[in-house]
Formats: C-alpha cells, structure tokens, sequence
C-alpha cells in the first residue's frame, strides 16, 4: 500500500481565483455563442500556449479569428480579457496549507497548463519558495491530462504516482487519473478541499 507523500495543485481557478463568470463565459455572451462552440474551438488552439509556449494573446487571437471577429470587437474583448485577468486574485487561505502540508513531510507542487509567463508569477507572487516543485505546460512540451506532463511531474518528485495527490478545478484535466495512477481530487472551494484532503489521511491541524 502507497502512503501519500505530496500534494500537488493547479493553478488556474485554484491557487489564482478570479470573480464572476470565467473570461471563456464572458467572451462567448460577446460573440452571441453558446460556450460549448467557443470551448470547442478553444481547446483546439490551446496547445500553442501550454505546448509551445507561445504567448497567451497571440493564441487567443486565433481562436477569435475562428468566428471573423472584426479587429474592433476583437480588441475590445482583448481589453476585457486583460482587465479581468488582472483581477484575479491568490487563494491565501489555500496557500497557507502549504508550510502545514511540508511541515509533515509532504511535498507540495504545481502542476498547470500555461506557458514560462507563469514560471516568473509565481517568482514574483513568493509562491515559488513555498513548493518543491512547480510543472508548467509550455515549458516541457506536454499539457494535462496527457500522461507525460504527469511523467515529468513524478519525476521531478522522485514519487510514484500512487504517492500524489493532485487538486484541479477541471474534470477534463482529471480525466486520465486512474489510467496514470494519482490520487485525484476535483477542487470546487477551499472547504471542500480540506475534506477531501483529510478524507484521503491528510491532517491539516
């Protein structure tokens, strides 16, 4: 039997929150479409971010291109996108876990589908310093829920995967957990979060 030796998180919608509806959400009621067609075409142009490292905006462009967005509307979504990325926020209460979590032994990381702009946030925000790892997308050349971004992630651990935990908000990202072995935990808030943790045989106290 495994024991769980770390604890691994998304960033996105959990570590860095954001308020009101999600900027995907958001975009579709501005292009009078249902989300589902905008995330269809999202997901098929993501990859150049959380793959190829490329930047965020210049991928975004395209997939607004995919529906022949004028360059007025595209740019005031842009604005729109800007403002509300800006707006996000640290989940504080979930970052104070982390010292809890090392204390007992635990290895915390990150795991997220983004490109290296991530790499200097989190240098900048201090969360670096509190993980032992941090995993991003566009900088290894796979994204979740692909089994070799979970591979460069163990490895970097040194763990098995049946030795991790790893909390994400998107049940797309989760979707491969039994094939590659981890302990998923689907992130819904903070209080949620904390009962699956100690469900699992993690103490938080």
């Amino acid at each position: 039997m495994y024991m769980i030796k770390a604890v691994v998180f998304d960033y996105g919608d959990v570590i860095e929150l954001h308020e009101g509806d999600g900027i995907l959400k958001h975009t579709a009621k501005l292009l009078d479409i249902s989300l589902t067609e905008l995330k269809r075409v999202y997901f098929q142009h993501n990859h150049l971010t959380n793959v190829e490292n490329q930047d965020w905006y210049d991928m975004f462009s395209k997939v607004l291109s995919v529906f022949n967005v004028s360059k007025e509307k595209e740019d005031y979504i842009k604005s729109m996108v800007q403002e509300r990325r800006l707006g996000k926020k640290i989940n504080t209460e979930l970052i104070a876990l982390f010292p809890k979590l090392r204390q007992q032994g635990l290895k915390v990381g990150i795991l997220s589908n983004s490109n290296s702009v991530l790499r200097e946030k989190l240098n900048q925000n201090g969360i670096a310093k509190l993980v032992d790892v941090a995993v991003i997308s566009g900088e290894i050349g796979f994204q979740k829920p692909h089994k070799e971004a979970f591979q460069v992630l163990f490895e970097k651990l040194d763990l098995q995967p049946e030795e991790v935990v790893f909390v994400d908000d998107s049940t797309r990202s989760l979707e491969k957990a039994a094939e590659i072995g981890y302990i998923p935990i689907l992130f819904k808030n903070n209080e949620q979060l904390k009962a699956d943790l100690i469900t699992a045989g993690i103490s938080l106290s």
